[in-house]
């Protein structure tokens, strides 16, 4: 088997590197065209080249510092968690187990050294990140469901368009017409889920938020497990908000530690891979 790599003289295989690339492909594509570039083979050999590299250094790392498991220990893990351990083989398994219990233990003391965001680390983000914390404008709708295929669509377009009409001049108000026709009405009660901008396709969001309150929207038609047309009723419109600190500080707090806690886990590495002799097979 062709070598690749190797790691502080561990050496990683060709074939694990294409692997690692294969796991990261459609991650790796989505990121880099969201972003602006282009994907490329070589960069990606290149992303994977530095998980596999990492992966390996922080298993040195928790062998050389984190005291080996007991064997039961080790066969508790490999009980609840056999999926981790599909195709190794079945000697070689307990050996696996307690080096992922030394990893886990290692990942867990860089935690512990990490301190929990203070009250001034806090109010300072929230004040000057104010951007992230503004809610958009919502719709708060209601409306008329019908499920269909190819077979009723055309039918329930046209019933759609007279349950309107029988709205607009009076002949049934807007509840009584929910609760008659509305094929997700047990559901749902007729209540849609709040919109916000970007929540659906452009072409259904643009009739939505012209809707004044009050206002019956024409047929409209969504796709999901089921593709189904619409009538929405706006009943609220509610502007642009700010979230208050006081409620937006739990998710903060752990959102900053679990950022900080990942900082010490690319810093751990860091040193790690400064210290490594790591060499590229030719």
């Amino acid at each position: 088997m062709r070598m690749a790599l190797r790691v502080n003289d561990v050496a990683i295989s060709e074939a694990k590197i294409q692997d690692e690339m294969t796991r990261l492909r459609s991650g790796y594509e989505d990121y880099v065209r969201a972003n602006g570039g282009e994907p490329s083979e070589a960069q990606l050999r290149e992303w994977a080249e530095e998980d596999v590299i990492e992966k390996c250094l922080f298993q040195q790392a928790a062998i050389a510092t984190q005291p080996v498991p007991s064997d039961e220990r080790a066969q508790q893990l490999l009980e609840a968690h056999a999926e981790l351990f599909e195709g190794i083989p079945d000697e070689e398994r307990l050996s696996h187990g307690k080096e992922l219990l030394q990893q886990r233990r290692l990942m867990r003391e860089i935690r512990k050294g990490v301190k929990q965001p203070s009250e001034a680390e806090l109010q300072a983000y929230y004040d000057s990140n104010s951007e992230m914390f503004m809610m958009p404008e919502m719709l708060r709708l209601s409306h008329i469901c019908r499920f269909v295929d190819s077979g009723n669509k055309a039918q329930a377009f046209l019933e759609l368009l007279r349950i309107k009409a029988d709205v607009e001049h009076f002949k049934i108000n807007w509840v009584e017409a929910v609760e008659a026709n509305s094929d997700s009405f047990q559901r749902d009660q007729g209540l849609f889920t709040p919109v916000s901008q970007g929540d659906l396709p452009a072409e259904i969001e643009a009739p939505l938020f012209a809707l004044k309150q009050g206002e019956v929207s024409d047929v409209l038609e969504l796709e999901g497990q089921r593709q189904s047309l619409h009538l929405f009723r706006l009943l609220a419109r509610e502007a642009p908000q700010k979230v208050a600190f006081a409620e937006a500080r739990e998710h903060l707090e752990k959102a900053l530690f679990e950022q900080a806690c990942q900082d010490a886990v690319h810093t751990k590495y860091d040193e790690l891979k400064a210290s490594a002799v790591i060499q590229r097979e030719a």
